[in-house]
């Protein structure tokens, strides 16, 4: 095999962007990360989710670069099953958290630390995981969770109700970094994480020359501002397309098999 993408990594993002609507990765897209890894390529997910979230489709796609977890708060290595950067949410935000408890009793809650989901406060969303592969899922927080290192917390609630409390919370509760990594989820994360800034630590990290990203929301607005190269999926959002320096197809449409074949024809 020879390695014509050897300078390359490819970093992309999960939901709507490497995986379909019905939460898959076509055969289209597993085909052509296997031919780009098995020619010197390395290819990552940057992703809201944690490891196990990630882990769940690792049969599927090869991944052979530390990926970048709960929207840039980690990186982690599948190989060696290791953190190698985290970075938690500020304590004297914490406070916050309990406040939109008491105060917006329309939106669900999650709290993620050591690995663990706790729900704060249930709603339709917090569902999901009954259906998905998480085991590690705790409905309540204990007190002690109160003292832990927290990498992220989730706001949920329909589009409307989300954009209605977002501002709110923003001007409000807590002015530190969040981002929006979907139409029903307000992401909060340290100051100093972001997809971006996780961008350029994984590509210190690994000596790679260039760093090809593709997503869809606008948690993925700063990884591709970090990229070399950046695509948006036709199914992001409006600014995500306007940061990007190229158009894919849309998540349904295999769009990571046309960006490596861009690759390969050397359009790119």
């Amino acid at each position: 095999m020879s390695n014509k993408f050897s300078d390359y990594l490819l970093v992309s993002d999960m939901d709507a962007t490497l995986l379909t609507n019905k939460h898959k990765i076509s055969d289209k897209n597993c085909e052509a990360v296997n031919f780009f890894v098995s020619h010197g390529g390395r290819f990552t997910v940057a992703t809201g989710r944690m490891n196990n979230g990630v882990r769940e489709h690792m049969d599927r796609i090869r991944i052979n670069a530390p990926a970048i977890l709960h929207n840039g708060a980690q990186i982690y290595d599948f190989e060696n099953e290791k953190a190698l950067s985290e970075k938690f949410i500020e304590e004297d935000r914490k406070a916050a958290i309990k406040r939109v408890y008491e105060d917006m009793p329309e939106l669900g809650l999650e709290i993620y630390s050591n690995e663990t989901i706790y729900v704060y406060r249930e709603c339709d969303e917090t569902k999901r995981f009954k259906n998905r592969k998480y085991t590690n899922v705790v409905y309540g927080v204990p007190d002690e969770v109160w003292k832990q290192s927290w990498i992220k917390c989730l706001l949920i609630g329909e589009k409307k109700l989300l954009d209605c409390y977002e501002p709110v919370y923003r001007r409000d509760y807590d002015s530190g970094y969040a981002v929006r990594s979907g139409k029903k989820y307000l992401d909060i994360v340290s100051g100093e994480a972001s997809k971006g800034i996780a961008i350029a630590e994984l590509k210190k990290l690994i000596g790679a020359k260039k760093v090809i990203a593709v997503g869809d929301n606008m948690n993925d607005i700063s990884m591709l501002q970090a990229a070399d190269i950046s695509f948006a999926v036709e199914n992001a959002e409006k600014r995500v397309k306007e940061t990007a320096d190229f158009l894919a197809p849309s998540n349904n449409d295999d769009a990571i098999d046309y960006i490596i074949g861009e690759l390969n024809k050397g359009t790119l």
